[in-house]
């Protein structure tokens, strides 16, 4: 059979995307990436993640649709096919490694998917199953929620291996212990550490985490980076409080807009994301521009 596969939206490749490729390969399948001029391919693969990307309009009639992007509870991978190591050859320019060894969330957040796509916390791997070279870049939804034994063997595996890692969604300042800090200062984790200040509730866990990470001797003012979702149930006041607070604390905050068509959550965005400006005016006289 060929095989075609197509992946809508993402910077990165796609982990599914290259599970069916790696799993059609192993079968003695014809894989290559979709061009909607030359392929003539059996079966088309498309996977979108954002639910306002675009579907790409020349995918033809034989294609299987999935991802979040398209259908929040889409179909999961058979069993055999999720078990595969990714190929990521269709990626030439990629030489990273992706990969979750858990699945799921404890936290059920009305803005995130997660626990409804994937359910309740559960280790799935090891370090080991899911590193194929380069950079490990996890992608589990909350890592810190999984017992302390996991944490740290994910980080002495790598660490053993000379493999620079990173937890790439953020881990859980609730849950972030002063072994947490010291396991990421003493291993090879490379880049920010992400964490999420999304409620102003958790003011106190914020605090708290930059505390321990500063105790652990870690940089915050650049490696720790806090995705700061705005206008979820909160005023422009509470957002604006949070982003201050993370400045005075010497930590990074990173705006996301919850509704990208509101034009001051994107204007908020623009003025902290661009870290130059954020650092050399305050938000009213950004608005005055």
């Amino acid at each position: 059979m060929k095989i075609g596969i197509c992946q809508v939206d993402g910077k990165w490749p796609n982990l599914a995307l290259a599970k069916l490729v790696a799993w059609h390969r192993m079968n003695g399948d014809e894989v290559a990436t979709f061009d909607p001029l030359f392929s003539q391919d059996d079966v088309v693969y498309a996977s979108k993640t954002f639910v306002d990307t675009c579907d790409n309009l020349y995918l033809p009639d034989r294609v299987v649709r999935g991802g979040t992007g398209y259908l929040l509870l889409s179909e999961e991978l058979p069993a055999n096919v999720e078990a595969m190591r990714p190929d990521f050859s269709p990626w030439p320019w990629w030489n990273k490694s992706l990969g979750f060894t858990t699945r799921g969330c404890v936290r059920d957040c009305g803005f995130c998917v997660v626990r409804q796509k994937e359910g309740k916390l559960r280790i799935v791997a090891e370090f080991q199953d899911v590193w194929t070279g380069g950079e490990m870049l996890f992608l589990d939804a909350n890592i810190t929620a999984a017992p302390m034994e996991h944490f740290r063997k994910v980080c002495a595996d790598a660490t053993k291996q000379r493999v620079s890692f990173q937890f790439t969604q953020g881990l859980d300042a609730r849950l972030f212990t002063e072994e947490h800090a010291r396991l990421i200062k003493e291993s090879t984790y490379s880049q920010q550490i992400h964490m999420a200040f999304d409620d102003i509730k958790y003011e106190q866990d914020v605090r708290r985490a930059i505390s321990l990470c500063k105790a652990a001797g870690i940089n915050t003012r650049s490696r720790l980076m806090f995705y700061t979702l705005i206008g979820f149930n909160s005023t422009e006041e509470e957002d604006l409080y949070r982003i201050e607070l993370l400045r005075s604390l010497d930590a990074v905050p990173y705006v996301m807009p919850y509704d990208r068509t509101d034009k001051r959550q994107r204007d908020m965005a623009r003025w902290v994301n661009h870290m130059a400006v954020f650092r050399s005016c305050t938000w009213d006289e950004y608005r005055k521009r």
